[in-house]
């Protein structure tokens, strides 16, 4: 009977640090996912129509991505926050349209910062398709990144998000590492070529 009790009482005092851990973060851990070009597999419980909507361009190194739920696509859109201006994407589907240069950008890197959540509790990965094969979790002040590398988006490619358990509202503030595409860069290299070797003849 003795050990009935204190069967009983260590439930209850379990249930009851479940029930305060509730209160502080949603359900399921918070995840952020990478993905390739939208599809039908891209996200188990979204329903892509037969004819898949236009990407959302991305068009600048930094940018805030919110999700009203704190799981998008799966319960909300996508919220893109960029230079002033704030776009939806109902699957979370963007595009690399990063051209600062003039030139055209490949994104190398993915970079998201959560505050406010404790990187203990977060975890990152692929979907089918994923521009990147790495992705890493770390501390930062006041928070958690989370850092997708091993990989690339070319300017004017599609790609996917997927943001899972974060608390409603949130917003995650996202940069991306950028080099201009490699053509491109070796035509901007012949050209400066030509102006050198004209110079000389100058």
């Amino acid at each position: 009977m003795k050990a009935v009790r204190v069967t009983m009482l260590g439930i209850l005092i379990l249930g009851l640090g479940l029930v305060g851990r509730a209160d502080q973060l949603p359900p399921n851990d918070p995840q952020i996912k990478t993905g390739g070009p939208l599809s039908a597999s891209s996200f188990s419980s979204l329903a892509v129509p037969a004819s898949a909507p236009a990407p959302t361009p991305i068009i600048t190194l930094d940018f805030t991505i919110q999700s009203p739920s704190g799981t998008s696509p799966g319960t909300s859109p996508c919220i893109l926050i960029e230079g002033g201006f704030t776009f939806t994407s109902p699957q979370c589907f963007f595009e690399n349209d990063v051209n600062p240069s003039g030139v055209g950008d490949t994104v190398t890197e993915l970079t998201f910062d959560a505050l406010g959540i404790s990187p203990s509790t977060v975890s990152c990965g692929e979907l089918s398709g994923s521009p990147f094969s790495n992705c890493g979790v770390d501390a930062i002040a006041g928070g958690t990144e989370v850092d997708f590398t091993d990989g690339s988006i070319p300017f004017h490619t599609d790609f996917t998000l997927s943001f899972d358990g974060f608390p409603k509202g949130f917003s995650l503030s996202a940069s991306a590492s950028a080099a201009p595409e490699p053509g491109t860069m070796a035509l901007l290299l012949a050209g400066l070529g030509s102006l050198a070797i004209r110079r000389k003849r100058s």
